[in-house]
């Protein structure tokens, strides 16, 4: 788990440094425009994380297509995220119909029905997030971590690490003539702030570790994250567009279903993702086993 521990080593670092630099950034952005300290803290984090990941892959050995998941030919690439995109649609339309039809989630009120514009957003967004994520979490990680710890702890550790990054925080409001060196290191500790209370995200939390197992169960079927990135882009247009148009109903008789972390992964989406993980690793197996599989 060396390599592992490299990369939660470096975004810890990443975090620490921006803590320190915090002040001075902020001071110099503000030279320009007045942002929030939180912001500039996350902004800077980002920045050397992304840096230091570029680095470290690069030392590691993981810089080439193979190592970040897009080893396959272009026309294979697409094809599997279009395979994985209506999959992701299959997977998250019986988790979207169960939260509407026990009246989990309701309407919004005065929600006027821009269902073109919410849909053409959430895409956009889950296109984003599943490139960003999944290069990460099942290209790079999932790679380092099977070279020296093999398979299993590639599906497990990144996928742990995938949940726990879900409840960092870190909103900061400090009035301008207010900032100083200390800040940085407020907006660091309230990172963790959720943290403090375990147990009132340990629903989501496992939903989505379930969830990342399922991703990295793909990836390491198919040999590229192409389809987790399908999968991921349909998962999170699907809960944008959900969260826009209805709100969770603190009434109904099977709220507790749904987790506190964005009212749809909770405990009924842990459910149904251990499922389908469950029915996919059957089947590739029996697929694997078969003599065309061979």
């Amino acid at each position: 788990m060396r390599a592992f521990a490299l990369f939660v080593a470096l975004l810890a670092g990443s975090l620490l440094v921006a803590a320190v630099l915090t002040y001075p950034a902020w001071w110099l952005v503000s030279l320009v425009s007045i942002e929030p300290v939180h912001r500039v803290m996350h902004r800077i984090a980002m920045l050397l994380a992304l840096i230091g990941l570029v680095v470290l892959t690069r030392r590691l050995g993981l810089s080439n297509k193979e190592a970040l998941g897009y080893g396959l030919p272009r026309r294979d690439f697409l094809r599997q995220i279009g395979i994985g995109f209506v999959c992701g649609v299959g997977l998250m339309f019986p988790l979207t119909a169960l939260l509407l039809g026990l009246d989990i989630r309701e309407v919004k009120p005065g929600f006027d029905g821009a269902w073109l514009g919410l849909i053409a957003g959430g895409l956009l967004t889950g296109v984003t997030v599943a490139f960003i994520e999944e290069t990460f979490f099942r290209g790079v990680l999932f790679t380092a971590v099977s070279r020296t710890s093999g398979a299993a702890a590639a599906v497990i550790a990144p996928s742990l690490l995938y949940a726990s990054l879900h409840f960092l925080g870190g909103k900061l409001r400090v009035p301008p003539e207010d900032v100083s060196w200390v800040h940085g290191f407020e907006v660091l500790s309230k990172l963790f702030e959720r943290y403090v209370q375990p147990l009132t995200f340990a629903d989501s939390f496992v939903a989505l570790a379930m969830l990342g197992v399922l991703f990295a169960l793909v990836r390491l079927r198919t040999g590229a994250i192409a389809g987790c990135i399908g999968l991921h882009a349909a998962g999170v247009a699907f809960i944008a567009v959900l969260r826009a148009a209805t709100r969770v109903n603190p009434e109904a008789e099977y709220a507790v279903l749904v987790g506190s972390y964005d009212g749809v992964i909770g405990w009924a989406a842990l459910v149904w993702f251990t499922v389908i993980a469950a029915a996919f690793v059957l089947f590739t197996n029996k697929l694997s086993a078969s003599p065309r599989g061979s």
